[in-house]
């Protein structure tokens, strides 16, 4: 099969920072960087006809081929165009589209850097193999994520010495519990923000991230009340104990709409579940701000959209399934739609309804089932290297208050 090669501007080091986690006005300035290999418009002037003598005409999908006219496999052909069976959440079966080696390296752009936001090994697979497959295309996404030019920059965030982790307990009712955070700070925008307040669902870890000029409780009043717009109310929410958070009128307005309020812990900001996020997201940030310079702002909706629709580890579904109860269509499905043209199906308003409820249901209990499983896992995987210290009375301790 055809080996994907990395765009030839892309170094070969990796830059390590000594704390990317934290983000500094310094190191967001933006600069120049080259365009990535190939032009993913030029996957829309591909045709379906096209496409399919793409395929036959490719050396590394003759074995695919082959198994097909076996009829052994799990490579099928239909409407000329050769696709491979794979099992979704529920073992119903989906079409993977075979891609042929001269339009691999623009797929896994569109996947890794068009609206994906940068996103990690693990989403852009998922993301890649929802729609698509070839022959060693796990390896390929590794090494094309691996050999991206802003993620090398901006590196990832060591872990430092811990103890044995709590476990919290698993929120099942979407939006009832919402965490929050001040992101600070950024380039100024086009529109004079330089802050986001961003917010995650603790039930189906859905994002929200809303700019800001300035974080003061009016600003953050202000941002809590549009996103809420499109959540809802939340039963509580968890934040830091910045003075955004704990103000008079902040207080207040959260005990007018009686949201309950919890506070991470001072010196252990981890505690808040929605950490990891903001690790995430900060670091989608470093690279949009690195790409886009002040134009941070117009691409931080495509940030958002490629966030809600990957997987997410603890649930085993995207956001967007949880909440929406059906994944969003992106670029890559739109592409996927265009060569494969699917028809409509005719069926009735009333089965795909009850069709619907069904699937809520089963998202609902297969992601708190696997949230669970997770937790077991983390804690187990996180636990391994931890220190247990134990206190005896009498002991001397450094007590914060």
């Amino acid at each position: 099969s055809a080996v994907i090669k990395p765009p030839p501007q892309r170094p070969s080091q990796t830059v390590q920072d000594e704390n990317p986690s934290i983000i500094v006005a310094e190191e967001l300035v933006p600069f120049p960087l080259p365009q990535a290999e190939g032009d993913t418009n030029r996957l829309l002037k591909v045709d379906s006809e096209a496409f399919a003598s793409e395929q036959r005409n490719c050396t590394g999908l003759k074995p695919c081929w082959e198994k097909e006219r076996e009829g052994k496999g799990e490579f099928v052909k239909k409407r000329d165009l050769l696709f491979r069976k794979n099992k979704d959440h529920f073992g119903n079966v989906n079409l993977q589209l075979v891609i042929p080696a001269d339009l691999r390296n623009e797929i896994l752009a569109l996947c890794h850097e068009s609206t994906a936001a940068n996103l990690g090994v693990t989403k852009i697979k998922d993301r890649l193999l929802r729609h698509y497959f070839w022959p060693n295309c796990v390896k390929d996404t590794e090494n094309y994520v691996r050999s991206c030019d802003p993620c090398q920059r901006i590196g990832k965030a060591r872990e430092k010495g811990k103890a044995p982790l709590k476990l919290v307990p698993i929120i099942t009712e979407i939006f009832s519990k919402v965490n929050i955070d001040a992101v600070e700070p950024l380039p100024i925008s086009a529109k004079n923000n330089r802050y986001l307040l961003t917010a995650i669902c603790m039930s189906s870890t859905y994002p929200e991230a809303i700019p800001v000029a300035d974080i003061n409780s009016v600003s953050v009043i202000d941002a809590l009340l549009e996103g809420f717009s499109r959540m809802g109310f939340p039963r509580e929410i968890q934040c830091d104990n910045g003075t955004s958070f704990t103000s008079h009128l902040t207080t207040e307005f959260f005990e007018r709409f009686g949201i309950k309020v919890t506070h991470s812990s001072v010196h252990h900001p981890q505690s808040n579940p929605v950490e990891r996020f903001h690790r995430t997201l900060k670091r989608l940030l470093k690279v949009l701000c690195l790409q886009s310079g002040e134009d941070w702002e117009k691409t931080l909706p495509a940030t958002l959209l490629a966030l809600c629709t990957v997987t997410h580890e603890s649930t085993g579904f995207s956001p967007a399934e949880l909440v929406h109860r059906k994944n969003l269509r992106t670029p890559e499905v739109l592409l996927y739609e265009h060569w494969v043209n699917p028809q409509e199906s005719e069926s009735s308003v009333t089965d795909y309804v009850f069709e619907l409820i069904n699937r809520m249901r089963r998202c609902q209990d297969l992601a708190v089932e696997r949230m669970t499983e997770v937790q077991v896992k983390r804690k187990a995987w996180y636990d391994k290297n931890a220190v247990r210290r134990k206190f005896q009375v009498g002991d001397q301790v450094l007590w914060f208050s």
